[in-house]
Order: C-alpha cells, then structure tokens, then sequence
C-alpha cells in the first residue's frame, strides 16, 4: 500500500476509534434505514411434524435469494455491502435453511434451485435486506404452484456475544420462525388443498413441455390455477413428463450436493467474518452515540487509537480476502456434471445455473423427440 494511502486510512480509522467530534455518517459511514424492520426474533424452537400424512408432504423448493445489492456501487461502502460476499450469502443461506426445513419433518423433498420454478409444488424465495455479523434481515416470499401466496413476511434477527464462536448458525432462530410459521400454515389446508397442488404443480410442468397437449387441463386467471381435469392413471404422455421431470431433479439432487460441499468449505471463514462484523457494527453503534452526546473521551490521533484501528482493519481484509476466494464458488465456475438420458450421456459445464438450464434444454429436445410434439 502507498504511505500517503495508508496515512489517509489510519487518519480515518483514528477519528473513529479515538471518538472525536464531528459528523458521525462522514466519520462511520455505514448507515441503514431500520424504520420498517421488524422487532428481532428470541429464542425459538423448531416445531416438528412426526405424523404428517403422506399426501401433506408437499415437495419444497428454495431458489437461491437475490443478494440485495444496491445498483449504485456508491452506496456499497456507505451501507457495508460487500458485493461477492453478498453474491455468496445468496446461496449459503438457502442452504442453511434447507436444512432446517428438512429437520422439521413437515416436507417431501426440500431442494434448493439454482433460478425459481414456477412448477414447484411449493417454491420459496428470499432477499437478503441486511446482513452482517449483528443483524439479519430476510424478506422471504412463498407460493404454491396454483398461485396460493403462503408467506410474505421479513424476519429480523440478532446475535448475541454467546453466538460466537458458532456450534450453530447465528441466525439459526430466523430459519425456524420460517420453517413453523410454513407447518403452521400448511396445517390449515385441507388434504384435498394440498393434493390439488401437486397436480396442479405436475400438470404446469407438464405444459412447461407440450402447452398443446396439456392445455385443456388448467384454468389460468390472473397467476391462480385451478384443476380442470387430471390425466388418467397410466396415461402415457404423463409417463413421459414424469420420467423427464426425475431425471431434471437428478441434476437438482447434484446440485444440492455441490452446494452442501461449498457451505462446509465457507463456515470457518464466514464465521469469523461475520464474528467481526458483529463486534464492528456495535462499535459504530456506540460511536455514533458518543458523538450524539457529545462525549469526547480520549484524544484525537493517540498512536494507540492508531494501531487498534489498523489492527482491526488489517484482520478484517484478511478474512474478506479468503472469504471472496471461497465464495467464488457460489458464483463462478463449478466441476462438470456427468448427466445421461436416454442412453445418450452429456457433459455439462459452467455456472451451476448455466448447467441447469442446459440440462433442461435437453430434457425438452428429448421430449419432444420422444412425442413428435
């Protein structure tokens, strides 16, 4: 780093650390609207489904969350975003809360997708609001495939010191509000409810395929669907759209394997970052309070405020420099697959949603080469 740089670092840093006067957005400049975040989630408990019928078992899936990212790079210092590590929070957190989904019992398959799908039985999405190692706020979004909005809820939750170094995730609490208030909503559908879903979901995948030969099957009004009719036990052309549809979720279930690997490779180092971010965001906190109240202890550029104040910084570049190697995983190139279909094997390349897409590319050709469709 050139001196002149470093000089004008450790000057900004000093006044932070040494709590001088001043404007406080200029000095510490992370500021974030919280006006219309919700109050923080406590201690919650997962809530489990032991005796859920087999028809209840809605097959659910999460779509990797939109980052959240400002549009204006000039605002990403100013609100502490950190593009590529946002880019790999928006598929780690999914993961996370995968996991829990699963360990409640309530669900069929839980799968996490590279891009929604609209013909998921049950589709969950999410954007990342905030995120550092004090604060997660999550505006999570879940539909049926018949349209049915279940949720459209943020949830906000804080760590507390206890919560580092983590033996779970911090914010393990937001994920099992979601996962209850989805078993408790899903508890208040009927089984006939929930079995039309999953025809519905089948039959919109279905016309994702061939709209000419499943058309007459759906009503469509406004994005809700309702079940007009539903094939025939052993009706062939669905025979077909089943097969290719497991053979999409083959490629789904790698996918979730490749993600699963990159969460463990990310935990250490994305632990740690958010431990500091934690310890940072209070700091700035009780900074600008100090500044509110005018209080100005300690002096302006002491060389001990100095070397507290780089240390910080020089720890922190480190863990975000491993911590963007590691999420570049989430976001760049990825092992080949190894897919086969009808007798005939395909090597896949790229991003993780740029092999998906491929793949489903395929699968269509194929069905269509299968139906004369």
């Amino acid at each position: 780093m050139r001196p002149l740089l470093l000089i004008l670092l450790l000057a900004g840093l000093c006044a932070c650390a040494s709590g001088g006067g001043g404007n406080a957005d200029e000095i510490a400049p992370q500021t974030v609207d919280s006006s219309n975040w919700p109050a923080p989630l406590g201690s919650v408990e997962l809530a489990r489904d032991d005796r859920a019928d087999a028809a209840a078992l809605l097959d659910l899936a999460l779509s990797l969350f939109d980052p959240g990212i400002p549009e204006d790079p000039a605002t990403h210092s100013k609100l502490g975003v950190f593009p590529e590590i946002r880019k790999a929070e928006a598929g780690y957190l999914p993961v996370l809360m995968r996991e829990v989904l699963i360990n409640s019992n309530a669900w069929g398959v839980v799968r996490v997708l590279p891009e929604p799908e609209d013909s998921a039985e049950l589709l969950l999405t999410g954007t990342i609001v905030h995120s550092d190692g004090l604060r997660l706020v999550l505006d999570v979004e879940v539909v049926d495939a018949s349209g049915r909005l279940w949720l459209m809820q943020r949830y906000h939750d804080e760590t507390v010191a206890s919560d580092y170094p983590a033996t779970e995730d911090p914010y393990a609490d937001l994920y099992r509000a979601v996962a209850n208030d989805l078993l408790q909503l899903r508890r208040e559908l009927s089984e006939r409810d929930l079995v039309d879903i999953r025809r519905v979901a089948r039959l919109r995948y279905a016309q994702s395929l061939s709209p000419e030969a499943f058309g007459g099957y759906l009503n469509e009004s406004e994005g809700q669907y309702t079940l007009l009719r539903y094939p025939a036990p052993g009706d062939p052309m669905m025979a077909r759209v089943e097969r290719i549809r497991n053979q999409e979720y083959l490629f789904v279930d790698n996918i979730d394997e490749q993600y699963a690997e990159l969460k463990e490779q990310m935990r250490p180092t994305y632990d740690l970052w958010r431990q500091y971010g934690r310890e940072q965001a209070l700091y700035r906190e009780e900074y600008r309070q100090r500044v509110a109240e005018r209080d100005r202890q300690g002096r302006r550029g002491s060389f001990a405020a100095m070397s507290q104040a780089y240390s910080q910084y020089r720890s922190s570049k480190i863990q975000e420099q491993d911590l963007r190697e590691l999420a570049g995983g989430f976001d760049n190139e990825v092992a080949p697959t190894i897919m086969q279909a009808s007798d005939r094997v395909f090597r896949l390349d790229g991003t993780l949603d740029a092999q998906y897409a491929e793949w489903r590319s395929i699968l269509r050709q194929i069905f269509a080469l299968e139906t004369g469709l």
